[in-house]
């Protein structure tokens, strides 16, 4: 997997059936087309080695696709992330939500597609502590769950709600500059800074686009939801929040470029 990061840089022979399409098009298709072969090539040793069945692999990302008003990131802005608000830096669907595809022979049904059960990065540690038959040492205090029971295509309920900090006043296009703050919990999703300006809260997924704010109209669920991400955000470690982060403004600040 060469190609993990902007910039990209596809072969000749990588980007030849995508020749037609020329540009940035051309390059990221390439890599992205290479990112699938390295991959199978993996999953293929895997089953010569008879180690298929006794591995469980996961394919997913960090974010959703590049800006395409990022200018330091060549080539990489020609991503889609379908019907969603947001991309890479933002914390609208957009940009959270990423690939997650499981691979287990005999344990997780294949080509089976789960588009209700809310899982991420960090109920990786619990749900393979689970799979494997090992307790979470309780000292970790995981902000995760075990999801195995979604993994393996049986009845999942989350419990835990997601939390999302995003520090950094490096944004994209102003219709995706999200908040500072995030929480999910059930359908619903809050956005805030931590001086509750810019408060959204949506109907998730029955408003995917995000741009129907419905805080205004349910202000016990906003306290509710307000509350519980303000007592997660003080117990984050300190760093550095940058002047303007969760601000929605345009164009960009000249320190971000």
């Amino acid at each position: 997997l060469k190609d993990t990061h902007a910039y990209l840089d596809p072969t000749e022979k990588q980007r030849e059936p995508y020749k037609n399409l020329g540009g940035a098009l051309e390059i990221y298709y390439g890599a992205a087309t290479d990112a699938d072969r390295q991959i199978g090539r993996i999953l293929a040793k895997l089953d010569e080695l008879g180690l298929a069945e006794n591995t469980v692999v996961v394919f997913s990302s960090d974010n959703g696709p590049e800006d395409i008003t990022i200018t330091n990131a060549s080539h990489s802005g020609v991503g889609s992330p379908g019907p969603f608000r947001g991309r890479k830096r933002s914390l609208y669907e957009g940009g959270v939500r990423v690939p997650f595809i499981v691979r287990w022979p005999g344990k997780v049904p294949a080509g089976r597609v789960d588009n209700a059960s809310v899982v991420s990065g960090v109920d990786l540690l619990p749900t393979f502590c689970a799979l494997a038959g090992v307790p979470v040492p309780e000292s970790l205090r995981p902000d995760g769950q075990d999801v195995s029971a979604a993994l393996l295509g049986r009845p999942f309920e989350r419990r835990k709600p997601l939390f999302w900090e995003f520090r950094s006043a490096v944004a994209g296009h102003v219709i995706n500059r999200s908040p500072m703050l995030a929480l999910r919990e059930g359908n619903w999703k809050l956005l805030m800074n931590p001086d509750r300006s810019r408060i959204e809260l949506y109907d998730i997924p029955n408003e995917t686009s995000e741009l129907n704010n419905l805080a205004d109209r349910n202000p016990e669920v906003v306290e509710r939801l307000a509350g519980q991400l303000l007592a997660w955000r003080s117990e984050l470690p300190p760093g550095r929040v940058d002047k303007g982060a969760g601000v929605n403004v345009y164009p960009w600040p000249k320190e971000a470029h």
